[in-house]
């Protein structure tokens, strides 16, 4: 047990970070794996591979499952969710705006239930979240969403994008709670409900591909080769990335873990630099900038 809690959150920080990285690499896989195959095969490849690989070491290690198992399954439902209420705000072209929305409400809701049930953070950490809640934003946020007309884009996206955040965020408040337990079990009871929906979602779809298929002759087939790989690397990423945030969340308090770790879209961001050579705007340098920032303060 750590015995100075400054050792504790600065441990959270450097683990909140790394989680904020490895999600940002996932984050970039899978968005690259989601344009060559529908999101629904896509989750159930990465999530399926990274349930194999979890199964294998609570197998090998011969790890007891934990009393309440409930954590982690709704863990895993909430998370499930959270990724179809965010694929229907994207479906609506609002691609910025939604991940800004939902990425401050994510990070917002565990610091409620941190200070809820840990007391207030404290100045500077309060300080800190506030930038880093500016930070999402503004990296995430595509003034190109803003020129659209009302008519046109409603206020569905609106719905689905504080639904998306809110399932994230409460899955980030389960995963620490099914881990005080076991954090590899907390691991893989997620991941057996976000595969099982995967699962289900997929299924539906290739029933309804095979159906058009019968209909109109055209070949509605996934790419799996193209798929396959970068699906791995999501799923591969996404697991190290829920693990170190795990670590990270029992390492300090829970609300410095999710803030610190919700700044994963800045490196999906520079991966599409990189990689795509997509331009970096302004705004989004600015918003990593501020990113730094917040870190400083809330590690402080």
């Amino acid at each position: 047990m750590l015995t100075d809690p400054s050792a504790g959150a600065g441990q959270a920080v450097a683990l909140g970070l790394a989680a904020a990285a490895v999600w940002g690499a996932a984050d970039f896989s899978g968005g690259l794996a989601a344009r060559r195959a529908a999101p629904a095969y896509v989750i159930f490849v990465a999530h399926g591979l990274s349930l194999a690989v979890l199964l294998a070491i609570v197998i090998a290690h011969h790890v007891p499952p934990p009393k309440q198992v409930i954590y982690g399954l709704l863990s895993g439902v909430v998370g499930a969710a959270g990724l179809a209420a965010l694929y229907g705000a994207l479906a609506r072209g609002l691609m910025g705006l939604t991940a800004a929305l939902a990425g401050v409400v994510t990070a917002a809701l565990p610091v409620v239930v941190s200070w809820v049930r840990e007391g207030h953070a404290g100045g500077l950490k309060l300080a800190g979240f506030g930038v880093a809640a500016l930070a999402i934003w503004l990296v995430a946020y595509s003034p190109a969403d803003a020129t659209r007309q009302p008519q046109k884009r409603g206020r569905t996206w609106i719905w689905l994008a504080v639904t998306a955040g809110l399932c994230f965020g409460s899955m980030l408040v389960l995963m620490r709670a099914a881990a005080l337990e076991s954090v590899v079990w907390a691991l893989t009871l997620t991941r057996i409900a976000s595969t099982s929906a995967g699962a289900a979602a997929s299924l539906a779809l290739g029933l309804h591909a095979r159906a058009a298929m019968g209909k109109t002759g055209a070949n509605t087939g996934v790419a799996w080769k193209r798929m396959l790989p970068l699906a791995v690397l999501a799923g591969l990423f996404d697991t190290t990335g829920n693990w170190l945030y795990t670590l990270a969340s029992l390492a300090g308090r829970l609300d410095v873990a999710a803030v610190v770790s919700s700044l994963y879209p800045a490196g999906t961001i520079v991966l599409a630099a990189i990689f795509l050579k997509e331009r970096t705007r302004r705004s989004q340098l600015v918003g990593m900038g501020l990113a730094v920032a917040a870190v400083a303060l809330i590690a402080a």
